[in-house]
């Protein structure tokens, strides 16, 4: 419901609100998922942290945003609906947080095969709801052949083996670490960024790059968990 249904809805509304103006607030909003997931992971999985793990979470946030938007602020003039994306962001930003608390709570008790499998299964059945009960079933018909590869090679990429993957790295760590490794998500897009359409980050981005990508190894490595404070 969260991370498959309400989240990916709330961000595609958003970024529609701002035309997909990429350096947006939308984008910014986003990369405050962590703040979400860690602070329901306290909530719900009783996760205690250390004070170095706030450190690096913190760093790896300031440079998420770097690596995005240099030492300049988020796109504001996005038009009329600015407020409304913003809104929309912050909705999907709360719904990914929650997913990842979620899912590792949920793969206490099964393994991260069936995990993956259920939760498409799962999102599957409520979107086919939603869409069924909208109204808007009848656009599928609109659809071209090219537009649907693209979401076959979606599906067979990003979708299906990338939750597998994730689910079975979820397994075996918390979920305050995972929210911070998802940060290599924007890290791989901005690589991706250069070497399929040659835009070239500024010297301040690569930077924003560098600490992301350290903070990130950093976190993985520590013993994050305050295990007396746990007690």
């Amino acid at each position: 419901m969260f991370g498959g249904a309400i989240g990916t809805m709330a961000i595609t509304r958003a970024l529609f609100y701002v035309d997909f103006v990429n350096l947006s607030i939308v984008v910014f909003i986003q990369k405050m998922q962590p703040v979400f997931a860690i602070a329901l992971a306290g909530l719900f999985l009783k996760e205690k942290l250390k004070k170095e793990y706030f450190l690096w979470a913190g760093i790896a946030l300031i440079s998420a945003y770097i690596m995005t938007f240099g030492l300049s602020f988020p796109n504001l003039d996005t038009g009329s609906k600015t407020t409304q994306a913003a809104l929309f962001a912050l909705l999907a930003a709360a719904s990914f947080g929650s997913s990842t608390v979620l899912s590792k709570r949920a793969l206490r008790n099964v393994s991260y095969e069936l995990g993956t499998y259920l939760r498409f299964s799962l999102t599957a059945l409520i979107m086919l709801t939603i869409v069924l009960s909208s109204g808007t079933i009848a656009s599928t018909s609109q659809i071209s052949t090219t537009q649907l590869w693209v979401f076959l090679i979606i599906a067979f990429t990003t979708g299906g083996p990338a939750i597998f993957l994730y689910y079975y790295g979820l397994k075996n760590i918390s979920a305050s670490i995972a929210t911070i490794c998802e940060l290599a998500f924007p890290l791989v897009a901005v690589v991706l960024e250069y070497f399929v359409h040659g835009n070239i980050l500024s010297p301040i981005q690569w930077i924003g790059v560098a600490f992301l990508l350290f903070s990130i190894l950093k976190i993985s490595g520590l013993n994050v968990f305050d295990w007396k404070s746990a007690e």
